[in-house]
């Protein structure tokens, strides 16, 4: 007679097996839930080891490509594949948490411009000319419909001013910050997939880095990260040619690496004043939505003021 257990137990073990052969790519399609398609690969890379990794990966990037076509399918290489074998290789080398986010970021980067250029040299496209016409259609395409953007509040009065009184300005602003926005893109990408790695403590990853569950409401950036973003904000005040252009981009990357210390402040502060369920998520929402210069702010101060101690439970 067959042990109902066992039975059960086998049938858990083949849908472990079955699942991250496609619960990436369904994350991705989902569009909500697009950023955490790498959790998913990380798993399998994990549980299973690289050569599993790997099927796992091309089998959702497959289905991708079957589903939405080569450009999404490029996207979900970088996003889903890049980044899960990048997070896995890092916990398997058990490197701290803001190394497994700088290696895989820059992987991130590397191979987002290697699939730049393959496509520009495939194609004979100069991918500087076709990004400042794609710009320059978006900001002309804004600024003909102003009116529809304001009613529909997807942009602010005064950003939307801006593409009608000065259209060259806006399109060379764009363009010249793209580099931040996209790393910083990136960034939020592998953060909130790492998080939720630590959180969820697959394969005991948690365990093996000595980590508690609620590890990030003590998390603060490297101290001498201080300097790079004060020499930054002091290029932005002189305002030097190309050098202010390079210092902005730096800049807001680093601000958004204190945004993550703030949330962690703010972490911290939930628990103190016993935030629970539904409304920490919401109460995460709206401090980035409405008060993202609040929280940048007690990320970049708490070197100084230590926010945490003085509310210390």
């Amino acid at each position: 007679m067959n042990d109902p257990a066992i039975g059960s137990g086998r049938a858990l073990f083949r849908l472990a097996v079955a699942v991250p052969f496609f619960l990436g790519a369904a994350l991705y399609l989902s569009v909500i839930f697009a950023a955490f398609a790498a959790l998913p690969l990380v798993y399998a890379h994990l549980r299973f080891g690289r050569v599993a990794g790997i099927l796992c990966s091309l089998t959702n990037m497959a289905l991708v490509f079957a589903v939405s076509g080569r450009m999404n399918a490029a996207v979900f290489f970088v996003l889903a594949v890049v980044l899960g074998a990048s997070i896995a290789e890092c916990a398997k080398l058990k490197l701290k948490v803001e190394w497994n986010v700088v290696f895989s970021v820059g992987v991130m980067l590397i191979v987002s411009s290697l699939l730049l250029l393959s496509y520009s040299h495939r194609f004979n496209i100069n991918p500087v000319q076709k990004l400042d016409a794609f710009v320059g259609t978006m900001v002309e395409q804004v600024a003909n419909n102003v009116e529809k953007y304001k009613a529909s509040t997807t942009l602010s009065s005064q950003d939307l001013d801006k593409f009608v009184v000065d259209p060259e300005m806006t399109k060379r602003n764009i363009l010249f910050e793209l580099p931040s926005a996209i790393t910083i893109t990136l960034l939020i990408v592998a953060v909130g997939n790492l998080l939720l790695l630590l959180r969820l403590n697959l394969q005991g990853v948690r365990d093996a880095q000595r980590l508690e569950s609620d590890f990030f409401k003590n998390w603060k950036a490297p101290e001498h990260m201080v300097w790079p973003t004060l020499v930054a904000g002091f290029c932005l005040v002189v305002e030097i040619p190309v050098l202010s252009d390079v210092a902005l981009n730096i800049f807001k990357v680093l601000m958004a690496i204190y945004a993550f210390q703030g949330l962690a402040i703010a972490n911290y502060l939930f628990d103190v004043w016993g935030v629970k369920g539904f409304l920490r998520p919401l109460g995460y929402v709206l401090a980035v939505a409405l008060l993202l210069p609040l929280v940048i702010s007690l990320g970049f101060f708490d070197l100084w003021f230590d926010f945490r101690e003085k509310f210390k439970i």
